[in-house]
């Protein structure tokens, strides 16, 4: 067995990483504070509008990745493809056993998470757009934006505490260092042998010699 720690994520998409998150736990508790701490209001507004700022901020950064960036970066990486569905199916196997079944191998994205990340990136646009709309307005084409901010407030809540947990058991239960990968940029993987030429390239089955040409 052997082990390759390789580059996979740029430091630009590290960056964009870094402002969304803190971005996202900050506007989640501010948000919290403005509905259920009326004493707190004015500070928990003004906190509120510089997380927002960053959060816009980091979501132009990673948009620039998915037009200017690495391959691994780009909007087609984030649509599972190929032996990756096997993959995917294999990966909520493993979440539903805890881990009594392996967890698949991938390059950069966990191919169950690909269309959840874009999903992320949806509902990020649409908490951006509904609170810069309700500047002096509740209405917008029928719709109340606090209840429609609120709502989509609750679901990137959730995704965030599911994306953390999987983070963790990722790191628990796999090998491809997960958690340390967003901060130096760098994956570890465990490679038994190599993959045979007729079996193709993928992000789940990689050659290790091919991981450099991949990531350029």
């Amino acid at each position: 067995m052997k082990i390759e720690r390789v580059p996979v994520w740029s430091g630009w998409l590290r960056l964009s990483h870094l402002a969304t998150g803190v971005a996202t736990l900050v506007l989640l508790a501010t948000g919290w504070l403005l509905q259920g701490a009326p004493s707190l209001t004015a500070v928990a507004r003004e906190y509120h509008d510089i997380a927002a700022a960053i959060l816009i901020f980091g979501l132009v950064v990673r948009a620039s990745r998915m037009l200017l960036g690495r391959p691994v970066e780009r909007p087609g990486r984030l649509l599972p493809s190929g032996s990756e569905w096997a993959a995917a199916r294999s990966t909520l196997a493993s979440y539903l056993t805890l881990g009594k079944l392996p967890l698949p191998r991938w390059y950069v994205h966990n191919p169950f998470w690909k269309p959840l990340y874009l999903g992320l990136y949806l509902l990020l646009l649409v908490l951006v757009l509904s609170g810069w709309l309700r500047t002096g307005r509740d209405f917008f084409v029928g719709l109340y934006l606090p209840d429609v901010h609120v709502m989509f407030a609750s679901l990137v809540g959730w995704w965030t505490l599911l994306h953390v947990l999987a983070v963790v058991f990722h790191d628990y239960k796999g090998d491809a260092t997960d958690a340390s990968s967003i901060i130096n940029g760098r994956r570890q993987f465990v490679v038994d042998k190599p993959v045979p030429e007729s079996k193709g390239m993928g992000e789940t089955v990689i050659r290790l010699d091919e991981i450099g040409r991949l990531n350029k």
